[in-house]
């Protein structure tokens, strides 16, 4: 079965999608710039705002950080934690040593997951200390995405995240990843195929 959440900035006509990026987008240079975040990141290591941000394809509120070092130590990752609650005043934070815990699909570092609201919106920030290594993998995965999107499959990707990043199985069983290889590698275009799709690949119903 088929769950699309309809949520309050959920829109589904491509040129809606459009303004609703270009605001989502927005809002993140006024995190970064006018709040202060990024200036602060830079006190710990060389921050990299990657994902949805890089591709200027975002839907939703989720912004992917990678801060480049490989020397910052726990101390160093808690002070960190520590100006950022001070920054946006997060209602959560949450702390992962992926040093540790080697979860797959997550990068292989020290990570803080922070949800707070900003201009009367819900955000999730993720933050991992990661090394150059690794940020330089995965910001070259990120331009060759770049490479390969023309703007019919712009069109399709931005229609279907926003179909399905309400969906509970969203970042538990599938990733933004699985949609970008859906559209750019397989041709799908509609939230009918990708069900099929994703069932086929990875035995998925949504």
């Amino acid at each position: 079965m088929i769950f699309i959440g309809f949520e309050s900035g959920v829109i589904s006509l491509s040129k809606n999608l459009e303004t609703l990026n270009d605001c989502i987008f927005g809002e993140v240079n006024k995190i970064l710039y006018t709040l202060g975040l990024y200036d602060t990141l830079q006190k710990f290591g060389n921050p990299q705002v990657s994902g949805s941000y890089s591709l200027k394809m975002m839907t939703w509120r989720d912004l992917d950080i990678y801060l480049e070092s490989d020397t910052i130590s726990n101390k160093e990752f808690f002070d960190l934690g520590k100006e950022i609650s001070l920054l946006l005043s997060p209602s959560k934070m949450s702390y992962r040593n992926e040093l540790i815990g080697k979860t797959p699909h997550l990068p292989n570092g020290l990570y803080w997951g922070v949800h707070t609201n900003l201009f009367g919106q819900r955000w999730k920030i993720d933050i991992s200390a990661i090394g150059p290594g690794e940020v330089k993998e995965k910001q070259n995965e990120v331009e060759k995405l770049k490479d390969r999107i023309d703007n019919a499959k712009r069109k399709s990707i931005l229609s279907l995240k926003n179909q399905l990043h309400s969906n509970p199985k969203y970042r538990k069983k599938f990733f933004s990843v699985d949609i970008y290889d859906a559209v750019i590698n397989n041709n799908i275009k509609s939230l009918e195929q990708f069900d099929e799709w994703i069932y086929i690949k990875k035995g998925i119903e949504l």
